[in-house]
């Protein structure tokens, strides 16, 4: 596609391209000596100028040389961004890792870890589990003596394996008793939450070794559903590691967001309202903590609502970033279906 743009236009979208290639102020002289120009230095001076007190671009300190604020980023997104076709091999590893055959979980983790892998950049996605989670099957095996290997199995197949040590040995009565119980009260199709609340019930009315064993397993399992509604996030240490975390003490504030993550993960979802993805800008967010990065968010499912996000400096690489994580949604989205429509 080709743009037309104007002679400021066409100056601001150098001094964008140029400040996300190496991070450094832009000077006029570099501008005039650009091809696609042709026009003196007096004259990009000027155009500079004008940009500058249309709040498109900024110096950020006595240099000649100029930056883009987020009004100029947003511009040059909205006007003059032309998308990259994904690489081929990012292409292969979207469809090599993120396969239909993985269960829900695995499949955000999966994803999650891929988008920190391909960009060293933090990777943030929905918890796997939005709505109530149904229980299909829940089973105790004997490893030893002492040793039971509990397995529960949701609706989307993701499987609950914990080795539980006991401190006496367990006999065939105690384990076919406590796996009835079990049964009782997890299985039969039931929600996994109003479970626990049943199990914690039975355990209330029973003692000794059986009661410890329910308890056991009245942990794991609440474990494992707390776990499971919390948002899987990746790549932290990435951000610690770019120069601009270096030079900018104020990122730090977004490491601790990022571990008290409850107003971040409220902000995309408000803003993930249909498949298409988004951008939000440095203050664009109305966070103070994230004045210095950016962040691509996209839907990939709509019920449950689920979603991923890749949150790095200002200073992307929006034109391959933007298509890795529509292209990573999309893919997400074709598996989740996939299982949806198998018997």
């Amino acid at each position: 596609m080709t743009l037309t743009l104007s002679r400021p236009e066409l100056i601001l979208k150098l001094i964008v391209e140029q400040y996300l290639l190496d991070g450094q102020p832009v000077s006029s002289k570099l501008l005039a000596d650009n091809a696609q120009l042709a026009v003196s230095s007096a004259t990009v001076r000027n155009t500079m100028m004008a940009l500058e007190q249309q709040g498109l671009i900024r110096s950020p300190h006595t240099s000649a040389g100029r930056i883009p604020t987020t009004a100029g980023i947003r511009l040059f997104i909205d006007k003059m961004l032309q998308l990259q076709p994904l690489t081929g091999f990012w292409q292969n590893e979207l469809q090599r890792k993120l396969t239909p055959q993985l269960p829900v979980s695995l499949l955000c983790q999966q994803a999650g870890q891929l988008l920190t892998n391909l960009t060293g950049f933090v990777a943030i996605v929905s918890a796997p589990k939005a709505d109530g989670r149904i229980v299909r099957q829940i089973d105790l095996v004997r490893l030893a003596s002492d040793r039971l290997l509990l397995v529960v199995i949701d609706e989307d197949g993701d499987i609950l394996h914990r080795v539980l040590h006991c401190e006496t040995a367990i006999d065939g009565s105690t384990l076919s008793k406590v796996l009835c119980l079990l049964n009782a009260a997890l299985g039969g199709g039931g929600q996994w939450q109003d479970g626990i609340e049943r199990l914690a019930g039975v355990i209330r009315g029973e003692a000794g070794l059986c009661q410890q064993l329910l308890q056991k397993v009245l942990g794991q399992i609440s474990l494992d559903e707390l776990q499971q509604h919390q948002p899987l996030i990746y790549g932290q240490h990435q951000l610690l590691l770019t120069p601009e975390y270096q030079q900018n003490p104020a990122l730090q504030q977004v490491m601790q967001m990022l571990e008290q993550p409850e107003g971040l993960l409220r902000l995309l979802h408000t803003v993930t309202l249909d498949d298409q993805p988004k951008l939000l800008l440095g203050k664009e967010s109305g966070f103070v903590e994230l004045a210095n990065v950016s962040v691509i968010v996209q839907r990939y499912q709509l019920q449950p609502k689920r979603f991923i996000a890749l949150l790095g400096p200002r200073r992307m690489n929006y034109a391959r970033l933007i298509p890795l994580v529509e292209a990573c949604a999309r893919q997400l989205n074709l598996n989740l279906n996939r299982r949806q429509a198998s018997p």
